[in-house]
């Protein structure tokens, strides 16, 4: 314990006295998870759109109503003459809807008339909750119109109405809310990040210092330069960890649900597999450029693309989804948003931290390898 203890302290000498690490350490997890939290919004709304009324009656203004309201739609121009083309080319705006002349005479007497609705295909994702909105907006308005006039012609509203009908809820997120989705597993995607690039350019530091030959020649062992190494950044995770859950809960208002001894006990192995994989990149590398570099792209964009942060596994192509299943942060996030979100226990989160203990062992068990050659 003695070796260990010394080690931990000149690495927590060394972090204080390099203004580098400093700064990754406490101003990159704070930057990444601001930028991320408010940039990074799956929430789509006030959408620009364009309405020509070509009807410019009491009903269609109501129907122009709707979509104000909504707070999707965000009416910036009401043209006199459809140039939507030009609107929609120069990206002014995302959606065009066009009211038919004799709107609400068709409605009232019960004839089929159609609403056009022009969404810019060029952002997918915009354009399908464009047409999702609008269709439900206008779905809403026409059975409403519906029922008015049966109601006004004396029959029986409630007979007219469809047999079957929907009730809807929605658990674990019940205002939709994509900060909710995003800010866990920014978590995930941040101590993966900072641990490994922070321990691997602690390692390369002392090859470049010329300092590891001292600790090779010293009564010291591999394991016991692997745990000295380690303990410092594993505390500093912990506070980081701490730093990230308090951010999320009391500024982004994300819920936790459930155990935070589960939490502290899952970050425990994700972070003790980070480190070691930095371990490992740190012992096949010489400079603290390579090293940083080679931790980055072993790091954030597997966590970012693979892992389920944004993009849902199972939409990825068969070869992409076999390849998630090296990522660990595919697990630590089914982890983590479990805990947040749904307040979910062992029992079901078992199989994931089973895959994140097999991943620091084996990172773990690689680096001392490594750096048993070195002290060889």
């Amino acid at each position: 314990m003695k070796m260990i203890k010394a080690i931990a302290a000149k690495e927590f000498i060394h972090i204080i006295r390099d203004p580098r690490t400093l700064g990754i350490i406490l101003i990159l997890p704070l930057f990444q998870l601001l930028m991320f939290g408010y940039a990074l919004s799956l929430d789509i709304d006030s959408i620009p759109t364009a309405v020509y009324d070509r009807d410019r009656t009491a009903t269609s203004r109501k129907l122009i109503e709707s979509f104000s309201s909504s707070g999707y739609f965000n009416i910036t121009a009401r043209p006199v003459q459809a140039d939507f083309a030009e609107r929609l080319d120069d990206g002014r705006i995302k959606v065009a809807i066009v009211i038919p002349e004799g709107f609400a005479e068709d409605l009232l007497s019960d004839k089929r008339t159609r609403v056009q609705v022009i969404v810019d295909g060029s952002d997918p994702t915009l354009a399908r909750v464009g047409v999702g909105y609008s269709s439900a907006i206008i779905g809403r308005f026409s059975s409403k119109a519906t029922a008015e006039s049966l109601y006004r012609r004396g029959l029986d509203v409630t007979r007219s109405a469809a047999p079957v009908q929907t009730s809807s809820r929605v658990w674990y997120n019940p205002e939709l809310r994509s900060v909710n989705f995003i800010v866990p597993g920014l978590m995930a995607l941040i101590l993966m990040t900072v641990t490994t690039i922070t321990i691997s350019l602690a390692v390369v530091r002392e090859k470049e210092k010329g300092t590891l030959e001292n600790l090779i020649i010293s009564p010291i062992k591999s394991w016991e330069l692997i745990l000295g190494k380690i303990a410092p950044y594993v505390v500093i995770a912990f506070l980081e960890a701490l730093l990230i859950t308090a951010t999320g809960m009391l500024w982004f208002n994300v819920p936790m649900n459930g155990s935070f001894i589960l939490l502290l006990m899952s970050m425990t192995i994700y972070v003790a597999g980070t480190l070691g994989l930095g371990l490992v990149i740190s012992a096949a590398t010489d400079s603290q450029q390579v090293a940083s570099f080679g931790a980055f792209m072993a790091t954030f964009l597997p966590s970012f693309l693979l892992s389920g942060f944004v993009f849902p596994i199972k939409s990825m192509p068969f070869v992409l989804q076999l390849l998630t299943y090296i990522v660990p942060a595919r697990y630590f996030l089914v982890v983590i948003r479990g805990i947040f979100l749904k307040g979910t226990g062992f029992d079901i989160l078992w199989p994931d931290l089973l895959a994140l203990v097999v991943f620091a062992a084996l990172m773990l068990t690689i680096a001392s390898v490594r750096l048993r050659r070195a002290f060889a």
